[in-house]
């Protein structure tokens, strides 16, 4: 989502990346000898069951025998803003590419998370949830609860348990077969304070968790249960998706997808517009102040409506947003300078919206800055669309609050692009590890701000160290980043913000400071093409990263991600003779780091140094370390550069009398 939590901030076709053959042969990350066995990582059993499948490998690649399930969905909508209720009816192909015998599906149902009862972190509107109308699997009419809530006498029917709702099957889902599923529903879109979607005032709507979706089963613990209650995001599979939304004539809509109607629903000076976007780095407005209403935003007369239909391929998931006061700019991004390739840049908003008018240019830099220090942008297009409270992202599309701040709108966007790598590019599993996506992205966020904001990357780590060492100092962590995010309750947003966010963001600050740029973004970018369009694990991360750099980083892992220890050194001596300076450094937290020195001369010049993280692996508290210097020393600094996450730097530093 967004920088922090949802309740308040506090900040077509798909160009398919090349993925490596499963590295079935490629041998294990060599072990770094020491390691104490307390600090190795365990292998949780379902991951180890599906390594021995051969679906998974223990090189953080995916097995020779990874499989993945997907469907296709055809969903039509229409969306009365009068009355703010969207009807829609879908058909879903679903294909079992397991090797499993399925009995039922499993659908998500996330509008129930606003119906009265449902079970959720934090408050928001009310509505009466997701309304079903008519359920069929193959033709057969599956018997429906009296309501969202309530049992289902008819064992034949389907049971509905929150934002869950199971679909039994008439005839058993063979390995390699197909089902088909047709659904109506209907639904009111909630308030602008709903969790990541809602009207944002009387005609102008963000759309999102707005479609019975079928869950994903995996490799490793079959049908994923997980209740949607709002802090924690989701676990989706990719599929192809056909989609279409009919509004009133005079409203536009963006989202995710490619537009495949322009002719019929824009006019031929918006047409022509988009067509220029395509292949520029400058502005171009598509509809511009005094271009509202129809017949000028869209074709079309007053009172009558238009239907928008879109296309995405590989993706897991679609959303839009539609408006009929919405200024609309649009550019291009390039996305892969080898090939020299542009994706379309859109940007819709209301007048007025602070920053809005330079946002363009906001997301053209996140876009290319993200696509040439990780992957390059796979998809054709993007839609930001300003809007909600705070951030959310989908695939192609994302929502964005309009901040009169600067540096927030910048960040807010490219921390919102930056998700359309993780986790809309790597599938990871939100819910259960929310880290593994917005941590990520809160390292990637650091970049690409610095962008548009020179100088700003500092500031960003800066922000991430200071949410988490705030949080670190004044109590110890209850849960450690590996806990799943509806752990954290409806009182613990901030633990949960601390968690997902600044914590693994400072800390993959920290292990780039350990391995150096190129072997940290050697192993990032191997993960990235390894799991694209995949569901991979913390582990497999962690192992892909261990690949790259040649070594065991089992103690960096288990230490910041499985615990709550905290990092402290300080300098307890330092001496000089001979030409050389010695520095005594303790090891006052519990984490093992890499101690770094730099020694600064009476005549301004510095020498640095460091001492490797293992040398803490024998037990020892203190440890000397010593260095030749040209020069008399005058002070000494740990960590000068503040790579590490260290939560008194007051004891970090030594100054001669």
């Amino acid at each position: 989502m967004s920088v922090r939590s949802w309740q308040r901030p506090v900040v077509g076709a798909v160009v398919l990346i090349l993925l490596p053959l499963a590295a079935a042969a490629q041998q294990a990350p060599r072990a770094e000898e020491g390691v104490p066995s307390s600090l190795r990582l365990v292998v949780p059993p379902a991951l180890d069951s599906a390594i021995a499948r051969g679906t998974r490998s223990r090189t953080g690649a995916p097995g020779a025998r990874y499989w993945q399930n997907s469907a296709d969905y055809d969903i039509t909508a229409q969306v009365t803003p009068q009355d703010s209720m969207l009807r829609g009816q879908e058909r879903v192909v679903y294909h079992n590419s397991s090797p499993d015998t399925l009995k039922y599906v499993l659908f998500r149902l996330y509008q129930n998370l606003m119906a009265p009862g449902a079970a959720r972190e934090q408050p928001g509107p009310m509505t009466a949830g997701l309304l079903l109308e008519e359920v069929r699997e193959s033709g057969r009419v599956v018997p429906l609860p009296p309501s969202s809530f309530a049992p289902n006498p008819d064992r034949t029917g389907a049971r509905i348990y929150g934002t869950l709702m199971f679909v039994p099957l008439a005839t058993p889902l063979l390995p390699g077969a197909s089902a088909a599923f047709d659904v109506r529903w209907r639904f009111t879109i909630p308030g602008s304070w709903a969790p990541r979607m809602g009207m944002e005032d009387a005609t102008t709507g963000q759309i999102a968790q707005w479609y019975p979706q079928i869950a994903v089963y995996d490799d490793l613990d079959g049908w994923d249960r997980q209740m949607y209650t709002g802090t924690g995001e989701f676990y989706l599979d990719y599929g192809r998706f056909r989609y279409s939304v009919t509004l009133p004539a005079g409203y536009v809509v963006g989202g995710t997808g490619t537009l495949q109607n322009r002719q019929q629903v824009l006019n031929d000076d918006q047409v022509e517009a988009l067509r220029r976007a395509a292949g520029t780095s400058d502005v171009v407005h598509v509809v511009a102040p005094g271009g509202f209403g129809p017949g000028k935003a869209t074709k079309g007369a007053a009172g009558t409506t238009l239907t928008w239909k879109f296309a995405a391929d590989s993706v897991r998931d679609v959303a839009f947003s539609f408006g009929d006061h919405y200024l609309w700019d649009a550019t291009s991004a390039v996305v892969d300078s080898a090939a020299g390739r542009r994706s379309l840049v859109n940007i819709m908003y209301r007048p007025g919206a602070p920053r809005f008018d330079s946002v363009w240019k906001m997301a053209q830099y996140a876009l290319e800055t993200h696509s040439s220090r990780m992957v390059p942008y796979p998809y054709p297009q993007l839609t930001e669309t300003e809007g909600g409270n705070g951030g959310m992202e989908y695939p192609m599309t994302v929502f964005v609050q309009a901040d009169s701040g600067l540096y927030e709108e910048d960040m807010v966007t490219a921390h919102e692009i930056g998700h359309e790598w993780f986790p809309m590019l790597v599938g990871s599993n939100e819910t259960r590890y929310g880290w593994q996506d917005e941590g990520l992205n809160t390292f990637d966020t650091f970049f690409a701000t610095d962008a548009y904001v020179s100088d700003s990357v500092g500031h960003g780590l800066d922000v991430a160290q200071k949410g988490y060492l705030e949080y670190a100092r004044q109590s110890d962590e209850p849960l450690p980043m590996m806990a799943p995010a509806n752990a954290f309750g409806v009182t613990s947003t901030a633990n949960y913000s601390t968690e997902a966010y600044d914590k693994p963001g400072s800390v993959l600050w920290a292990l780039r400071a350990t391995l150096g740029d190129a072997v940290f973004f050697q192993g990032y970018r191997s993960y990235i093409r390894r799991w694209a369009y995949r569901h991979p694990t913390p582990w497999d991360f962690f192992d892909s990263m261990a690949e790259a750099a040649g070594q065991d980083l089992d103690a960096f892992w288990f230490q910041w991600f499985f615990t709550n220890q905290r990092l402290d050194q300080a300098v307890a001596a330092v001496t000089q003779s001979g030409g050389r300076v010695s520095v005594t450094v303790r090891n006052v937290g519990q984490i093992f780091a890499p101690v770094d020195v730099t020694a600064h001369l009476a005549d301004g010049r510095t020498v640095s140094w460091r001492e490797p993280m293992s040398a803490w692996y024998g037990g020892a508290r203190t440890l000397t370390t010593s260095q030749a210097v040209p020069g008399p020393v005058v002070r000494v600094v740990l960590d000068e550069p503040r790579n590490f996450p260290d939560i008194d730097r007051s004891n970090n530093s030594w100054k001669a009398r």
